[in-house]
């Protein structure tokens, strides 16, 4: 099929990570297969240049799931604080997978705006949200997000706890202590690891 040639061609530009390929790129979110728009979001997140932030803002809103999805993952590679804000809003999408991607990429901005979406988005029906969401918290040098990441200590799923104990971790806030002691004696192995680490962290490690 001819869109097959088109979206090969745009992973191939995204394997040269040329910036001379980055107008065919942006021109490529628009074509009408969702194959070839999926592709060229790909690329344009491996190109350093910040031409690519705005186009991948607009893919953001793509009515395919995957498009969008690979928008939010492009634009957790890119240092551009426009891109902040449409993440954010990324958080509320129909879709289970683009909201995970979308913490995964607010994770790594510096950017404090995203702290209260964050911790809102641990409240998440989905586990999988709720743990990306404690760990893009854990990389926040914000306190707002202690309280919060203390109450998903106390998550029905393992792999939050987890996650939010080694945010925790990271955090050194005193009020943490009382419940990542609690958190030595979870049913789950990994919990316990992750406590003892944070507990550790403070120097407050009291027992094995």
């Amino acid at each position: 099929d001819v869109w097959q040639a088109r979206a090969n061609a745009a992973f191939a530009m995204g394997l040269l990570q040329d910036r001379r390929n980055v107008e065919p790129l942006i021109a490529a979110t628009s074509d009408q297969a969702w194959q070839v728009r999926s592709r060229a979001v790909w690329s344009l997140g491996l190109v350093g240049d910040v031409r690519a932030v705005v186009p991948l803002t607009v893919a953001l809103k793509d009515s395919v799931e995957k498009v969008r999805t690979q928008a939010a993952w492009a634009l957790g590679l890119k240092g551009d604080e426009r891109s902040v804000e449409p993440l954010i809003a990324a958080l509320s999408d129909a879709s289970p997978q683009v909201q995970s991607q979308a913490a995964w990429a607010l994770g790594l901005k510096g950017d404090s705006r995203a702290v209260e979406p964050l911790s809102f988005a641990l409240k998440s029906n989905s586990e999988h949200i709720r743990s990306q969401a404690a760990w893009a918290l854990g990389l926040k040098g914000d306190s707002r997000s202690v309280v919060p990441l203390i109450a998903a200590l106390q998550d029905t799923n393992a792999h939050v706890r987890s996650q939010a104990a080694w945010a925790l971790g990271l955090k050194g806030d005193s009020r943490a202590v009382e419940a990542l002691r609690m958190a030595l004696d979870d049913q789950d192995e990994h919990v316990r690891k992750q406590a003892a680490w944070a507990l550790k962290m403070r120097g407050l490690q009291d027992r094995e």
